[in-house]
C-alpha cells in the first residue's frame, strides 16, 4: 500500500517563479519525480505555485499566546485531521517535529528532513536533543554526509535511522552554446565569499578582455550593508565587462549556468549541501569552489577546489581555466557526467521513496 505523505515546509518558505526557497525547491523536485506523487501533499504558509503538485496553504496560524513554531504546527495538525496521512515529513524545523511527535497518533510515521547543520539549530544543538529527535523519528534524512556526521555526533543509538539523501536536479536539460562567461550565483553576504571574488575579478579583468563576469545576486542591504557596498564598488570598476542581474527566476539562473563556461562558488562557511555547485555541473559549467561542508561530496574531483578563499587564489584558478580550453572542457564534461550519475532527481527521488517504504510508525516493525 502506498504511503500518504504530508510534507511540511518551514514557515515563510516561498515557491514562486521568481522567489523559490531552497527547501521548497528541493521538495518540489523530489515530489514531482516520486512514485508517490499522487498521494503526496505539500503544506506551507505562503501562497505558492507548485504547478501540478498538491499544495495546501496554511493560513491564519499565528497566535499571540504561542511560539510561532508551535502555532504553525498546531494549525497544520488541525488541517490534516482525519485526512489519513501515514507519513509526516517535517522540513528543517526540529521544534515543530518535536511538537508533532507528541501530538500525532502512534500510527503515523513522522520524519525529520535536515537541510542545515543540526548543531546550529534550536532543539538539536546538544547530543541529548539529537538523541531524542532520532528516537522519536521513523527516519532522519540529511542532505549530505557532512550533515549526517554532524547529527550523529554523540548519539548512543539510532544511527541506522539517519540517512543521507542528497538533493537532486533534473540533468535532462537542454544544453546551449557556451559563452565566455564567468558566473557567480548567490546572495551578497559574507558566507558566500562574493567580496573576495569581486576583488579576484578585478585582478584578472585585464588578462581576460574577451570574457564577461556575471553576478546573479540577491542583496540584503539591512543586514550587511558595508559588505554589499564594497562588493558593488568592486563590480562597478569592471564597467561593461560585468553584468549584475539582481534577483532573477530559477529558470533564468539555470540558463546562465548552461551558458557560462566557468562558475565560481567561493563559499566560506560549511555549506550543508551546495546546490549551486550541482546546478553548475548540470549546466556543464566548469566549477571553481572552496569545497566547504557538503560541497566536496558534490564536486568530487570534477572541479577546481581552492585551499582558501582569497582574491589571489581565486584569480589564479579563474585564469587557469579561462586560458586552458582543454582542461575547462574536460571539467565541464566530467562535472556533468557526475551530476547525471549521482544526483539526477530521478535517482535520488527513488532513493527517498525506498526509505519511505521502510519508515515505520512508532511500535510498528
Amino acid at each position: 500500500m502506498n504511503p500518504k505523505i504530508a510534507i511540511l515546509l518551514p514557515p515563510k518558505e516561498q515557491f514562486t517563479e521568481k522567489f523559490a526557497g531552497a527547501v521548497a525547491l528541493c521538495m518540489a523536485d523530489f515530489t514531482a519525480h516520486s512514485r508517490f506523487v499522487a498521494s503526496t501533499r505539500i503544506f506551507g504558509s505562503m501562497a505558492a505555485d507548485f504547478k501540478n503538485l498538491h499544495y495546501t496553504q496554511i493560513q491564519k496560524w499565528k497566535k499571540w499566546y504561542l511560539r510561532d513554531s508551535y502555532a504553525y504546527a498546531a494549525k497544520f495538525l488541525a488541517i490534516i485531521q482525519d485526512q489519513g496521512f501515514t507519513h509526516i515529513e517535517v522540513q528543517n524545523r526540529p521544534l515543530i517535529h518535536k511538537y508533532l511527535y507528541k501530538k500525532l497518533p502512534k500510527s503515523v510515521a513522522i520524519s525529520l528532513h535536515l537541510h542545515n547543520d543540526p548543531q546550529g539549530m534550536k532543539g538539536l544543538k546538544e547530543p541529548s536533543q539529537r538523541q531524542q529527535a532520532v528516537d522519536s523519528s521513523a527516519a532522519v534524512y540529511c542532505v549530505s554526509e557532512f550533515i549526517r556526521s554532524r547529527f550523529i555526533a554523540g548519539l548512543i543509538q539510532g544511527q541506522d535511522k539517519v540517512h543521507v539523501v542528497h538533493n537532486g536536479i533534473d540533468t535532462q536539460i537542454q544544453q546551449i552554446t557556451k559563452e565566455k562567461i564567468i558566473l557567480f550565483v548567490g546572495r551578497i553576504i559574507p558566507e558566500k565569499g562574493v567580496l573576495p571574488l569581486s576583488e579576484a575579478f578585478n585582478l584578472v579583468a585585464s588578462q581576460l578582455p574577451d570574457w564577461k563576469f556575471v553576478v546573479c545576486g540577491v542583496a540584503r542591504l539591512n543586514v550587511v550593508p558595508k559588505y554589499e557596498k564594497e562588493t558593488y564598488k568592486n563590480l562597478a570598476k569592471l564597467g561593461q565587462q560585468c553584468e549584475y542581474t539582481g534577483q532573477i527566476s530559477h529558470q533564468e539562473v539555470m540558463r546562465y549556468f548552461a551558458k557560462a563556461e566557468i562558475s565560481v562558488i567561493p563559499s566560506v562557511w560549511e555549506e550543508p549541501f551546495g546546490r549551486t555547485v550541482l546546478e553548475a555541473m548540470s549546466g556543464s559549467s566548469a566549477v571553481i569552489t572552496s569545497g566547504t561542508g557538503g560541497i566536496k561530496e558534490i564536486i568530487g574531483n570534477t572541479g577546481i577546489t581552492v585551499n582558501s578563499v582569497t582574491p589571489q587564489l581565486l584569480a589564479d584558478a579563474i585564469c587557469d581555466l579561462a586560458k586552458n580550453t582543454e582542461k575547462r572542457t574536460t571539467l565541464q564534461k566530467e562535472g556533468y557526467a557526475r551530476a547525471v550519475a549521482f544526483f539526477d532527481i530521478r535517482h535520488v527521488s527513488a532513493m527517498l521513496d525506498d526509505l519511505r517504504d521502510n519508515a515505520h510508525p512508532r511500535g510498528v516493525l
